[in-house]
């Protein structure tokens, strides 16, 4: 699309050499100095989304934060700025409990937004449990997989294609039901059979799809 030209060139002229050289200060300069006559929101997002993600572990991680918080104030109300937070919060080697519950509060953010525009809910939803399975948090962890399993009941034509269950889910004392882990776990077994089947134009599936009476 025309309004991605000027991004293209961007990226390809200054962002990607600038980075093969780890030259983590200039790209920020330039990305700073491209966002300045460029107006187009999705374009914004991306700049500001990638600097903040490739300047993080190997740059200057300050500067990577403020880029990051620049997103989330640029898209207040976007969930993917605040899920952009919670994964820096979240990147393994910040691995601590402090982190991980700063992490939680971003996530829920995103998830509070996603719910008022009624889109990406459950794209936000496993965002969130990947971080509470990491956080070993297994009761809000619980909580929120019944929560993904009542939006199935939801037509929604904007939110992840796919039932995701990439986060541990251990049943053993103190952890989490044996009954919702097996019922999950099948759902995404539903989900994936549905998309082997359906293919490309599987959109997000609801619970009759996966479970049907």
């Amino acid at each position: 699309m025309e309004e991605w030209n000027a991004y293209i060139e961007f990226r390809d002229r200054m962002f990607f050499p600038l980075l093969e050289k780890d030259r983590y200060i200039e790209i920020a300069d330039a990305a700073d100095a491209f966002l300045v006559s460029e107006d187009n929101p999705a374009v914004r997002f991306r700049v500001i989304s990638e600097v903040s993600v490739f300047l993080d572990e190997p740059g200057p991680v300050d500067v990577a934060f403020r880029w990051a918080e620049r997103l989330c104030d640029e898209f207040p109300d976007y969930p993917f700025a605040w899920c952009r937070m919670g994964a820096w919060f979240c990147a393994p080697y910040r691995a601590t409990p402090e982190n991980y519950r700063v992490a939680g509060g971003h996530y829920e953010t995103a998830l509070r937004h996603a719910r008022a525009a009624d889109e990406w809910v459950r794209y936000v939803l496993f965002d969130l449990c990947r971080c509470l399975a990491k956080a070993e948090d297994w009761e809000r962890l619980e909580t929120r997989m019944r929560e993904i399993i009542a939006d199935l009941q939801t037509k929604r034509a904007l939110d992840s294609a796919v039932l995701e269950d990439d986060w541990s889910m251990p049943t053993g004392d103190g952890t989490l039901e044996p009954a919702l882990v097996a019922r999950y776990r099948g759902l995404a077994a539903a989900d994936r059979e549905r998309r082997d089947r359906v293919g490309s134009k599987a959109g997000p599936a609801t619970l009759d799809e996966l479970e049907p009476k």
